[in-house]
C-alpha cells in the first residue's frame, strides 16, 4: 500500500511538473515553437513519461486548461440553493468572475487567440476545459430556479451564455486589450449587479399577486 501512494505521488509530481514547464514554455514561445522535448526537459523528466501523461501536444495544452480551469474551488461547490436567483446569480458571477481575473487566464488567451488560426484545438480546448465548465454548472442552476418557479427560460444555454458575456465584455475583455485598463473590485460588482438585474428582468417570473419580483 506504501508502495503504491509512494508511486501515485511522484506520478502526480511529475504530471504538475510536466505542466508547469509547459504553461512556461507556451507562454514565452508560443504554440508552434513549444515540442514536447523541450517541456519534458524543463520538467526534468524524460520524455517518454511525459507521452505517458500527454501523448499529443494538443493533451498537454488541454491539461493546463483543464489546471487553470476545472480544479477552481468554486466548480466544486454546491450550486447555490434555488429560490433566490439574485443571490445566487450573484455568487456564480463573481465565481467566473474571479477566473477571469486571474493572472495566467489572459496570457493563455493571447496564446489561443495568436495560434488557433493555425491549431483550431486550442480554441476547442479552451471550450471544453474552460468556459464549457462554468456554462454547464449555470445550466445546473438556471434549471433549478425554472423548477422552483421563480424564472421562466425556454433557452437555458442562451440564458447562460448571455449572463457570462455580459460578465466577459466588461471585465475581462477591456483588460485583454488595453493593459493600462484596471477594472477594480467595485466595478466588478457593479457589473455582476448589473448583468443580474438584466437577467432577471428578462427571464425572472412575477410574483403571484402580480409584483414584479425584487432584484
Amino acid at each position: 500500500m506504501a508502495v503504491e501512494k509512494y508511486r501515485e505521488r511522484v506520478k502526480s509530481e511529475k504530471r504538475a511538473a510536466a505542466l508547469a514547464a509547459a504553461g512556461r514554455a507556451f507562454l514565452s514561445h508560443g504554440y508552434d515553437r513549444t515540442t514536447l522535448a523541450h517541456v519534458a526537459r524543463e520538467a526534468g523528466i524524460s520524455t517518454g513519461t511525459l507521452f505517458k501523461h500527454f501523448p499529443t501536444k494538443a493533451a498537454l495544452f488541454e491539461g493546463i486548461m483543464e489546471e487553470l480551469w476545472e480544479v477552481d474551488p468554486e466548480l466544486q461547490r454546491p450550486l447555490p440553493p434555488a429560490g433566490n436567483p439574485t443571490a445566487g446569480l450573484t455568487a456564480i458571477g463573481h465565481d467566473y468572475a474571479g477566473k477571469l481575473r486571474q493572472p495566467d487566464t489572459g496570457p493563455l488567451f493571447r496564446v489561443i487567440i495568436a495560434e488557433a488560426p493555425r491549431f483550431p484545438e486550442l480554441g476547442q480546448a479552451l471550450f471544453l476545459r474552460g468556459k464549457a465548465p462554468y456554462l454547464n454548472r449555470l445550466h445546473a442552476y438556471l434549471r433549478s430556479e425554472i423548477a422552483a418557479g421563480t424564472m421562466d427560460i425556454h433557452d437555458v444555454p442562451l440564458a447562460a451564455r448571455q449572463f457570462l458575456g455580459m460578465i466577459n465584455d466588461l471585465i475581462f475583455w477591456p483588460t485583454f486589450l488595453a493593459a493600462d485598463q484596471v477594472v477594480d473590485d467595485a466595478e466588478v460588482g457593479r457589473v455582476i449587479d448589473e448583468a443580474v438585474r438584466t437577467l432577471l428582468a428578462r427571464y425572472g417570473r412575477p410574483l403571484k399577486d402580480g409584483a414584479a419580483r425584487p432584484v
